[in-house]
Formats: structure tokens, sequence, C-alpha cells
């Protein structure tokens, strides 16, 4: 063989392999409204990009539109079922308008502390909470992960010692389904209201506090225009990060593997650095709202609204799961009150 010709070989061999390897090169991109502040935004930053990139050999790159500047929760969710981004990331609470699989989250008291609800949530429930969201939701979870801790009352108004305070104050409340019915259940008036502007709506009245975790409180800089945090430890915050089902089946095979070894990690790291934030979010507001933990009669009579929100949004969870969760976790009384109320 003539050595021009060899060379012409090598070299189209050469661009093959080189537009092979362009054609194995993915770019990937995921929405959200957390700012890299937050422990979500360090699971986006810290841990989702760069581990994509090395488990994929560089293969994969990650755009991360954050802190809302693309969208918010409820329309990052919709531009990726349209295919204009990849990924997304939502509230168990903003994810029940596209389907009732994550709702049992938002379930009040249904967790006792937050390092209970990790363990159980990566013991076994994420990967069921997966699998029926993929049925239901048509949409591939990555991962489920801690944010924020628990929910509690926050109002510009007035110190809330009992349900009863609540009267007539309008909440701020996600679009969850069980929120709505439980604040209504506390006696105040349930107002589902977009996270964009809920300082401005403070400010102005048109909501008057909201069923919001500590975390939130101050990275919004809400207790610039709150006064009142009644301590509840409500529901348990987490948030999935989704992409449709139908992009998910056409990534390559070494790209669902790189996916599933970010998601394990999300898995093992989301925790620890949800709890740093919630605690320097904690810090933060000290001094500047004033903190009300009820008595155990006064918590009584929360426990009771929270029964009553359970019983109302039956029909949207699953009370095997749920009294599976309960159960784990050895909360008999409970388990007991919410059998005569039928809502198990």
């Amino acid at each position: 063989m003539k050595q021009s010709a060899l060379v012409g070989i090598l070299f189209a061999a050469a661009l093959g392999a080189q537009s092979a390897s362009a054609q194995e090169r993915l770019k990937l991109s995921i929405g959200s409204t957390a700012s890299p502040a937050w422990s979500l935004g360090k699971d986006l930053h810290n841990v989702m990009k760069p581990n994509l990139e090395k488990y994929s050999g560089g293969r994969i790159e990650l755009t991360i539109h954050g802190g809302g500047a693309l969208c918010n929760e409820q329309g990052c969710v919709e531009q990726m079922k349209l295919g204009q981004i990849d990924m997304a990331t939502v509230s168990s609470g903003n994810v029940g308008t596209f389907g009732t699989t994550f709702d049992i989250i938002n379930l009040p008291y249904l967790f006792k502390d937050a390092e209970t609800a990790n363990r159980i949530s990566n013991a076994w429930l994420a990967k069921e909470l997966s699998r029926r969201a993929e049925k239901e939701m048509k949409v591939h979870v990555v991962a489920l992960v801690p944010v924020g801790g628990f929910r509690n009352i926050v109002n510009t108004q007035r110190e809330v010692r009992v349900p009863g305070d609540l009267k007539g104050l309008k909440i701020r409340v996600t679009k969850s389904p069980t929120e709505f019915n439980l604040v209504r259940a506390w006696g105040a008036v349930p107002v589902p209201y977009d996270w964009a502007q809920l300082y401005e709506g403070l400010q102005s009245g048109v909501v008057q506090g909201m069923y919001l975790q500590d975390a939130f409180t101050s990275a919004g800089k809400f207790f610039e225009v709150v006064k009142h945090v009644t301590v509840l430890n409500g529901a348990y915050s987490a948030h999935p990060i989704l992409m449709d089902l139908g992009r998910y089946n056409k990534l390559p095979q070494w790209a669902k593997e790189a996916l599933a070894k970010v998601g394990a990690d999300l898995m093992r790291e989301s925790y620890a650095l949800d709890v740093e934030w919630v605690k320097s979010a904690g810090q933060a507001m000290q001094g500047k709202v004033k903190s009300y933990n009820p008595r155990p009669d006064e918590m009584a009579q929360w426990h009771k609204g929270a029964k009553d929100a359970w019983v109302a949004v039956k029909g949207t969870y699953d009370p095997k799961l749920a009294l599976r969760i309960l159960e784990e976790q050895g909360q008999k009384a409970l388990i007991a009150d919410l059998k005569a109320a039928k809502a198990l």
C-alpha cells in the first residue's frame, strides 16, 4: 500500500473516532429555584455537576439554571416535560400539581424527626416513591433529597399559641392539597401563593403568614417582614430531582449509569448539607423574630387539626404505605388516632 493511501486511511479513521466521540458527549440542563447557598443548591453544584462529569469520563456537561432565574418550581417541571430543559427540582408540596405520588411526604407528623425521615427515605421509601412516580407521572426520579427540615407557622400579625389564634389569618401554602386542608383545619385561610412574589405579598398583606421551614424564612429574608414563628415541626420537606421519563429512556446506557451513581451520592450526602444549612439559617434568624414553642396541651390541639387534614385528603395517599412509615417509627398513639378517624 502506498504511504499516501495509508495516511489517508489513518486520517479518515481519526476523523471518524473524533466524530463518534463528539456524538457520545451530552449536554444536560436542570432548572431549580434553589440558590447556591441552599442545601439543594449545594447538592446541585457540589455533588451533582462534578460527579456527573466524573462518572461519565467528562462526557456529560451539566448546566444549572438556579435561583429561579429560568423558572419557578411548577414552570421548571413544565419546561422539563416540554423538553426545554432536561431535569427539574420541585418541592414535595408543589409537585402535587403533576400527581399525587409525593403527597404522602406532606402529611403532618408522618416523621418524628429529620434523621428518621432521612433514614427511612434512604432505606426504601425513595425507591418506592420513584417507582410510583414513574408509573403515575411518567418521570424518572434521580434522587429525593431533604431540603429545609420541618414546616412551622410564621406570621406578621400576632403570637400564635393554639390553632384558634390563627382564625382569619391568610396563610400562604404550596399547591399541596394536604397543606391547604391542614391550614384550613387549624382555622386559618389557606392561600396558594407563588414563592417569587411571597415577600411582596407579606409586605402588602395579601398574605399574612406562611406554613414554611425556618431555613426558607431565613433564606428569603422574610424575617424582615414577619414577626412570629410557632414551632410546630409539622410536615417534613423533601425535593425530588426529576427527568422526563421519555428523555431518560433515550439516554445511552453509560449516561444512565452515571446518573444512577450521582443519585446515590445525592441520597448519601444531601442530609449533612441540609443539617448544616438549617442550623446556619436558624442562627441568622435569632433576635429577628419571636419564636413560640407550644406546651404539650397546646400541641394536642395542633395534632387534632393535623388528624383532620389526614382525613380531608384521604385518597391522595396510600394508607398502607403511610402505616408502614408510622409503624417503623413506633408511632402507636398517632396510628390509633388515625385509625379511629378512619384515615388509615
